[in-house]
C-alpha cells in the first residue's frame, strides 16, 4: 500500500516491524516489569474496525515504520483530514492487515469475535421482555 503524501511516496507494511512497533506502545507487564506482551493488535484491531480516525493514522503511520524516512504524524494525520473518501482508506488499510502474514491470524480473529459479539447483542435487543 502507498501513501502519497505532500508529493512523497511512503509504503505501509503490515509486517512484523510494524506489530513490534505497535507492542512497544500497547503491552502489560508482570508487577515488576521483567516481562512484557505486546497487545498492539489485540487492543487496537478493535478500535480499528469501530472506524476511529486516530487509529486509523497510527496503523497508518506505524505502517512506514521500514520506511528510511517516515512521514511524521501531523503529515498522516493532515493527510487523512484532507482524504475525500475516509471510508475506501479503512477498507483498504483492513484488506490490507487481512493480507499480511504478520497480521492475517490475529485481524480475521478479532473481526470474527466482534461481529459475533455484534449479533449477540442485537439478539438480546430484539428478545422481548417478560
Amino acid at each position: 500500500m502507498i501513501l502519497k503524501i505532500n508529493g512523497t511516496d511512503y509504503r505501509v507494511k503490515f509486517g512484523v516491524g510494524f506489530v513490534r512497533e505497535l507492542d512497544k506502545k500497547y503491552y502489560t507487564e508482570n508487577k515488576t516489569g521483567t516481562v512484557k506482551f505486546g497487545l498492539g493488535l489485540e487492543t487496537q484491531v478493535p478500535i480499528l474496525l469501530s472506524g476511529d480516525l486516530v487509529a486509523l493514522s497510527e496503523f497508518l503511520f506505524l505502517g512506514t515504520c521500514t520506511e528510511e524516512n517516515m512521514p511524521a504524524q501531523r503529515e498522516v494525520d493532515d493527510y487523512i483530514d484532507q482524504l475525500g473518501d475516509v471510508d475506501s482508506l479503512f477498507h483498504e488499510v483492513l484488506e490490507e492487515l487481512k493480507a499480511s502474514n504478520a497480521t492475517r491470524i490475529k485481524v480475521g480473529e478479532l473481526e470474527k469475535a466482534l461481529k459475533a459479539e455484534e449479533e449477540a447483542l442485537k439478539a438480546k435487543e430484539e428478545t422481548p421482555k417478560k
